[in-house]
């Protein structure tokens, strides 16, 4: 029963705006009122009332891009595939930074020097200090754990930075 009184709700909006149009533009009686004349005279020919057949293909805007700011983007098919992967990984090599939460693990948080925040994993039982300076040897993980925020990497070696 519900589903009757949503369906007429909505009819009712649409035809209320299909008659508040109507009403802007004149309705149809203002088509009937319109001159009869089939050529109007030059003098009468505004740059607006130029029929779109009339204008070249050219001179318009292209129909692919809108310089309305109000449209929406669409997704367009490539030809071919990304030659380079999508899902980009982090970086993998030596990062310093600060330790921001430590102990022996497994888990460890880390900001690098370049504010990237890393969550470390290493089953090495390392002891780390929280705001200790350190640079680790990381590489992706193919673990899909949670160990805190982060871009989750593995640690595999750890130097303390003095």
């Amino acid at each position: 029963m519900r589903d009757h009184a949503t369906f007429r709700i909505g009819l009712a909006m649409v035809a209320g705006a299909i008659l508040a149009g109507c009403a802007e533009n004149g309705g149809p009686a203002s088509t009937a009122a319109a001159p009869s004349s089939a050529t109007p005279s030059p003098s009468a020919v505004s740059p607006s009332a130029v029929p779109p057949s009339a204008v070249p293909p050219s001179a318009g805007p292209s129909p692919a891009r809108s310089t309305d700011p109000t449209a929406l983007p669409t997704i367009t098919k490539t030809a071919k595939p990304p030659r380079e992967p999508t899902d980009n990984l982090p970086t993998t090599g030596w990062v310093a930074g600060m330790v921001t939460r430590g102990g022996t693990g497994p888990c460890y948080g880390l900001i690098a020097d370049d504010g990237t925040r890393y969550a470390l994993y290493s089953t090495g039982g390392t002891e780390l200090t929280k705001g200790e300076r350190v640079k680790v040897k990381l590489e992706p993980s193919m673990l899909r754990i949670y160990c805190g925020p982060g871009a989750l990497m593995t640690m595999l070696e750890v130097e303390r930075i003095k």
